[in-house]
């Protein structure tokens, strides 16, 4: 018996339903992604070119990027990258992939800095940059800014110089190996900085278990999970401000969707005008606050200040 030929649209309403089968959310949506990978074709040419047949090495590769789905495997580690405000970013196993709602910090930050003189110089610290999706993101879209990008995992640091490299701001976003609770992580940074951003472990050990499979089995842990009931970072964060972000500078932090007001009075202490923000799905998202101002301005403070 001769094997069956699939023509795209067959193999793709077929896949659809079998995601649907398996509990993934955006069945339709995964289905289209893996195939496109698979064949080498955008989204819409799927549609334009919906009879044309697919050979059998392509339905072998589509067959295996389903199963892998199938088993939970995060749908943008399948397909190596991610697409976040505007770069293109490489995904690895292990590291923590970029989400949409942190998106969010990205625009806030790069509204709220886009404006200073151009001709000012500003410096930003990211801690704990993960695949580097703020640092590089931020540096794309704001061309005199220079970012410290931290982490303490080595492939974290490795993975944010390659999407800085690949997204053309490798001169502007510097990657940093240091632990933030380490007592050398401030020799490893060059403060003060204008601008401190994070978007920091901050899941609970108790959150951890009804977090999706996807999440559970394929990122790490320790960019995760945070002691403290999830504050950990925050309390870290607080306690270096002083020594890392300039008077007036700005600092804007993600946060879980019920810890706005527990990490605002961690953070207040050394702030003024700290805010929580909602996301567009209207939960507190993001921390915000400016370095209390306890000595005159320089220039580019009052720029930041203004």
């Amino acid at each position: 018996m001769s094997e069956r030929v699939w023509t795209l649209i067959e193999i793709l309403n077929t896949a659809h339903h079998y995601l649907e089968e398996k509990g993934i959310e955006s069945a339709r949506r995964n289905a289209e992604a893996l195939l496109g990978k698979a064949v080498g074709l955008a989204r819409i040419d799927l549609y334009v070119q919906h009879d044309r047949p697919l050979t059998s090495a392509q339905v072998a590769i589509f067959r295996e990027l389903l199963r892998r789905r199938a088993q939970r495997e995060p749908l943008q580690l399948i397909l190596g990258t991610v697409d976040f405000y505007g770069v293109t970013l490489e995904v690895v196993p292990g590291l923590l992939v970029p989400r949409p709602e942190t998106e969010e910090l990205a625009d806030y930050v790069t509204s709220e800095i886009s404006s200073y003189a151009e001709g000012s110089p500003l410096r930003m610290l990211d801690i704990g940059t993960g695949t580097g999706c703020l640092a590089v993101s931020i540096a794309a879209r704001v061309p005199h800014v220079e970012v410290d990008a931290v982490d303490s995992d080595f492939e974290a640091v490795r993975c944010t110089n390659r999407n800085a490299a690949v997204n053309d701001v490798e001169e502007r976003v510097h990657g940093i190996l240091s632990d933030a609770f380490s007592e050398r992580f401030m020799s490893c940074v060059t403060p003060p900085y204008d601008v401190v951003v994070s978007n920091p472990p901050y899941v609970s050990e108790s959150e951890y278990a009804a977090l999706a499979p996807e999440i559970r089995g394929h990122e790490a842990r320790h960019a995760l999970i945070a002691n403290d009931n999830g504050l950990a970072f925050y309390k870290r964060i607080a306690g270096l401000l002083p020594n890392l972000l300039r008077p007036g500078g700005l600092l804007a932090v993600e946060i879980g969707a019920t810890q706005g007001q527990a990490v605002a009075e961690i953070l207040q202490s050394n702030l003024v005008s700290v805010a929580v923000r909602n996301d567009l799905s209207g939960l507190p998202r993001i921390v915000t606050g400016r370095r209390k101002q306890e000595q005159p301005s320089s220039i580019l403070s009052s720029q930041i200040t203004h």
